[in-house]
């Protein structure tokens, strides 16, 4: 049985092994990802990648989950924020970690596995932002009739990675108009939900109780 001290050994060194990897793809690209070049970013021998990740997809997954876990963490607090869909456009236009995300990407195009996890990843994403928007939206007459809760989340995510991607090559054309308008629009639900609240609160106690 391996004791306290041992396991804390082993996280540690796989830790290392991580963020040299991450360090690498955000600076380098993925391509110049190799046990030995991994390891000399660590501080370690190469021997010891392959023992604790097995193959360099094994590496890659790992590294993927871990970033993976980070960004769930963040988007769980977006979701359950008083503002949740403000929140989750701050988040979706957030360039944290948008670097290794586009390595990863570019991996997934080589690399079937990786493919199959991003794509997990994001139904799973995609999945929990439906349902905060669906009971964000719920009433919301100013929206809920032209855009459901899944076309939003698309929309949302889809303009968020153009202004991104743009953004990284030097390409600012309409951000801050397109920036302005997503304002104007989360705006308008907010007060709407707001409203929808004041209405609720005023409402009779039992008035949307079937007569007997």
């Amino acid at each position: 049985m391996r004791t306290k001290r041992k396991e804390e050994e082993i996280t540690k060194t796989r830790d290392a092994i991580l963020s040299a990897t991450e360090k690498i793809m955000r600076e380098e690209g993925y391509a110049a990802v190799s046990s030995r070049r991994v390891a000399s970013v660590a501080g370690l021998k190469s021997q010891l990648v392959h023992y604790h990740f097995g193959t360099m997809d094994d590496l890659f997954l790992a590294l993927f989950r871990r970033a993976e876990a980070e960004y769930f963490e963040r988007h769980t607090q977006a979701v359950i924020s008083s503002n949740p869909i403000r929140a989750l456009w701050a988040l979706s236009i957030d360039r944290q970690g948008m670097g290794l995300i586009f390595e990863f990407m570019a991996l997934a195009n080589h690399r079937d596995i990786i493919r199959k996890q991003i794509a997990e990843s994001k139904i799973r994403i995609r999945t929990m932002q439906v349902a905060m928007l669906t009971r964000a939206l719920e009433g919301n007459d100013a929206l809920s009739d032209i855009c459901a809760p899944n076309v939003l989340s698309v929309l949302i995510a889809g303009t968020a990675l153009q202004l991104i991607t743009e953004t990284a090559i030097g390409v600012s054309d309409a951000h801050a108009d397109t920036l302005a308008f997503a304002d104007r629009l989360i705006g308008m639900i907010e007060r709407e939900n707001s409203a929808k609240k004041t209405r609720a609160r005023k409402r009779p106690a039992g008035a949307n109780k079937l007569s007997a």
